[in-house]
């Protein structure tokens, strides 16, 4: 006993063991304590990754084939990893929305809200650099595509996509640095804003879903109390039971996977991230031209804003899901667009690199001859127009005349990329001049302001047209 009265027993962990939730506590109260613990599994699997992974380009992709074909259960380890990864970035999602619905970010929980936030933010940029550990095609490219989406910011674009990367491309710097900030920044930035967020919690107590108002005194029901410990841990055991099971089931049936090392040259490729990240993407492809900035910055940063900022933003006092109307439809509204854009997204990687938008107006000789050029060298597998075709590992190639480019300096940037932007991850083209005026003509005349439409055209046929010209 005396031991017990040393390690603070009766005045600190009795207490925070056997605290009174608010009565009427739901299942969806256990969605944070999900998280964390989601978060413990993806510590473990994860340290024991790190003791086989080799953080290097020419080891890397080696390093993890070696982990799921040799290690014993390292197949098991990594598929636990990958889909824990996604089921942390679903429970901390859900975790939000359900505070939003509820309400739960009323005064005096204002501070809650924002660290939670700061938890989702973190969360996904843990996704984001673990993606690109395995050093496959997928990794690549979507990590490319993905740091490319700050050059288009005024003033400090270029700088924060060269500060991702670690210098002008991406490169084994790269590597290394997502590695770091994947197994030290992060984490260790994950377990200040947890540590700050349960904190807060047990400040201010679970927010009590019988209230209508917030700050609204209400008597404790009569039956039985509903503590922290044991009927809120039993019910968390019982939902990290099923979770654990199906992330098991998961990465026994449905290994990691792990496409081609990075650099491996694969004509119809197509550079997708994780689910999780596929709405963003989509979302950029509906942004073109004068409007790319709209869809790379406006949105991303205005939305992340906006989330830290709702708890200020909103001088309602009401509490509960059928008690806030404009709320809900808002909350509703946004997952709605994120499911539609991630559908859209998968279903939009069939037709990848089949279509070519041209203008509706008739092609000259020359402009002709660039659009078969494009389509011969596979332009469309980085570059798409109007958001279709191509994927966004490069810029959209529409309304080149309102980017004030010319066909010199197009011709140029085609044949010698890294002489006109550093940071580019465009190979140089050996072509003729006179091939390099005629792609620069057509990507001119990608021109679809005013009456100008857009008519997709199959690349099937425009190859099928060059080989019949005599």
């Amino acid at each position: 006993m005396n031991m017990l009265k040393d390690l603070g027993w009766e005045t600190h962990l009795r207490p925070f063991l056997y605290k009174r939730l608010p009565d009427g506590t739901g299942w969806s109260a256990v969605l944070g304590t999900l998280c964390a613990l989601t978060f413990l599994i993806m510590v473990g699997t994860g340290m024991v990754l790190a003791f086989y992974y080799v953080p290097s380009p020419d080891k890397a992709w080696d390093s993890v084939r070696y982990i799921s074909n040799d290690v014993p259960a390292g197949k098991l380890l990594r598929g636990l990893h990958h889909w824990g990864a996604g089921a942390m970035v679903l429970l901390v999602f859900l975790h939000q929305m359900v505070t939003y619905f509820h309400g739960s970010y009323i005064r005096p929980r204002q501070a809650t809200w924002v660290t939670g936030a700061c938890l989702f933010l973190v969360t996904l940029g843990l996704g984001f650099t673990g993606y690109l550990l395995p050093w496959d095609m997928k990794a690549y490219w979507a990590t490319i595509v993905g740091a490319n989406i700050p050059s288009q910011y005024p003033l400090v674009g270029e700088s924060i996509t060269r500060f991702i990367l670690g210098g002008p491309d991406m490169s084994g710097f790269t590597l290394t640095r997502f590695y770091s900030i994947h197994t030290l920044v992060l984490p260790a930035l994950l377990l200040c804003f947890m540590a700050m967020h349960i904190y807060l919690i047990r400040l201010h107590n679970l927010s009590d879903p019988r209230e209508r108002l917030a700050g609204e005194c209400l008597p404790p029901s009569n039956g039985k109390p509903y503590r922290f410990f044991p009927e809120h841990m039993h019910r968390t055991a019982i939902a990290f039971g099923v979770l654990f099971l199906a992330l098991l089931v998961l990465a026994a049936k449905l290994p990691a996977p792990l496409e081609a090392r990075a650099g491996t040259f694969i004509a119809d490729y197509l550079p997708r991230p994780e689910w999780y990240y596929m709405w963003v993407f989509q979302l950029l492809t509906y942004f073109t031209g004068v409007w790319e900035a709209v869809g790379s910055l406006v949105i991303p940063v205005g939305g992340v804003l906006l989330m830290i900022c709702v708890p200020f933003l909103s001088e309602s006092r009401m509490k509960g899901i059928v008690n806030r109307p404009v709320s809900l439809s808002i909350g509703l509204t946004f997952i709605v667009c994120v499911v539609y854009l991630t559908s859209q997204a998968y279903s939009e990687a069939a037709p990848y690199n089949k279509i070519v938008m041209t203008p509706s107006r008739t092609l000259t000789a020359q402009e002709n001859r660039g659009l078969r050029l494009f389509v011969e060298h596979q332009c469309s597998y980085c570059h798409n127009i109007l958001g279709k075709g191509g994927h966004r590992t490069g810029p959209d190639m529409s309304n080149m005349r309102a980017k004030h480019r010319t066909p010199d300096y197009l011709a140029d940037y085609i044949k010698a990329p890294a002489s006109k932007m550093a940071s580019t991850t465009m190979p140089a083209y050996d072509m003729k001049d006179t091939e390099l005026k005629d792609i620069a003509a057509f990507l001119l005349s990608l021109d679809f302001r005013g009456d100008v439409k857009a008519v997709p055209v199959s690349t099937e046929t425009i190859l099928n047209a060059s080989a019949a010209r005599p």
